[in-house]
């Protein structure tokens, strides 16, 4: 778990939950724009600022399918313990 929670944390450096719900909701939703703006309630630009945000903070590629595998299962298991 220390290995997912050392993963993400640098998401939290906006002061909040955004970057952290909308690479969830992006791993969720496969990728599909529409559907994670509309969960989420935002503008197509505002998710692609997001996205390059979470890119730069994590220093991964979201294009490679084992950085999206990685995050998603980073993303359960410090979901799973709280």
């Amino acid at each position: 778990m220390a290995m997912s929670q050392r993963l993400l944390a640098p998401l939290a450096s906006d002061g909040g939950t955004a970057l952290r719900e909308t690479l969830d909701s992006y791993l969720r939703h496969s990728g599909s724009s529409r559907e994670i703006c509309d969960e989420l309630f935002i503008h197509r630009n505002t998710l692609t600022y997001r996205l390059r945000k979470i890119e730069d903070a994590l220093g991964l590629d979201l294009s490679d399918g084992e950085v999206r595998a990685t995050c998603l299962l980073a993303l359960s298991i410090v979901a799973a313990h709280g």
